[in-house]
């Protein structure tokens, strides 16, 4: 059997997880952000026509023959789920949206939205740092957050027939089982994984069998801690150092990302910070 996989920066975990769920299943996987090149586009469609079955994110017109319309005449079966989007243990973390695209900063592309209300609204970095507390958590509804993510994560998974409320269930009980946002762990994806595949009837409804060990390749990513307020009220132990991206597990300090957070703010513009969600009462707030 040839498995085809279409997905965001999780196709590789998706991948690993299907040869160990599916033994002598031959895996093709791709990652859509990275198909801008109309021939590289043509190629992998090309690929996924002799492939038995394509797990996909749904993909937009941009991308040529990997749409959703143009793919599932030219394949066998076309399936389509979301990708695992927590932000129950990151709920400051945010994206910047730039002319230029995504601003960059010390942790790639994620920042934090305390960070940039602190700089838009004049504040150093001793007192931004000092509004990482429970009330500011607590105002910015961070609290609430965790249960916010599992609604909103079991409604999607529902359009595409999954219930994956049980699964985060499970995970909680290990603690954290996300890197970031977007980046789940291994242990964590490899038992969603098994569950894609019940639902496409690669494995029968009751099957439970083990991916086994799964190469965690998301966590050499960057990521921002479970901040001590949260960490309390989930249970979870305190964090406070920021991971920065590479092999080397290399950290950083609050004070020592909000330093780097402000110089990478600086080279925006202000209306593109103020547009990041809820960043204008934030703003007002602090004023």
């Amino acid at each position: 059997m040839r498995v085809g996989i279409l997905f965001n920066c999780q196709h590789r975990l998706l991948a690993d997880s299907l040869r160990g769920l599916l033994p002598g299943c031959e895996v093709e996987h791709f990652e859509l952000g990275m198909l801008h090149d109309p021939a590289m586009q043509q190629a992998v469609a090309d690929i996924y026509a002799g492939c038995d079955h394509v797990i996909s994110v749904r993909a937009a017109p941009e991308f040529g023959p990997l749409q959703d319309d143009l793919l599932a005449p030219r394949v066998k079966a076309l399936h389509f789920f979301p990708a695992l989007v927590f932000g129950g243990f990151h709920p400051d973390m945010v994206y910047v949206p730039t002319a230029g695209g995504m601003l960059p900063g010390i942790t790639q592309h994620y920042h934090s939205r305390i960070a940039i209300a602190g700089f838009l609204a004049g504040l150093g970095v001793a007192a931004t740092a000092g509004l990482y507390n429970a009330l500011v958590f607590g105002r910015l509804g961070y609290f609430e957050a965790y249960a916010r993510e599992r609604a909103m994560a079991g409604w999607h998974f529902a359009q595409d027939g999954i219930d994956i409320a049980p699964l985060i269930d499970r995970w909680r009980e290990r603690g954290r089982f996300m890197h970031s946002t977007n980046h789940p762990m291994a242990w964590a994806y490899a038992d969603l994984a098994a569950a894609i595949c019940r639902r496409i009837g690669l494995l029968a409804p009751d099957a439970a069998p083990e991916a086994g060990e799964i190469l965690d390749d998301l966590a050499m990513h960057s990521t921002h801690p479970v901040l001590p307020p949260l960490a309390a009220r989930l249970g979870l132990p305190a964090e406070s150092l920021f991971r920065l991206p590479g092999m080397e597990g290399r950290h950083v300090t609050l004070a020592e990302f909000l330093a780097a957070e402000f110089e990478s703010f600086a080279t925006a513009a202000p209306e593109e910070l103020l547009a990041v969600a809820g960043m204008a009462d934030l703003v007002a707030m602090l004023r």
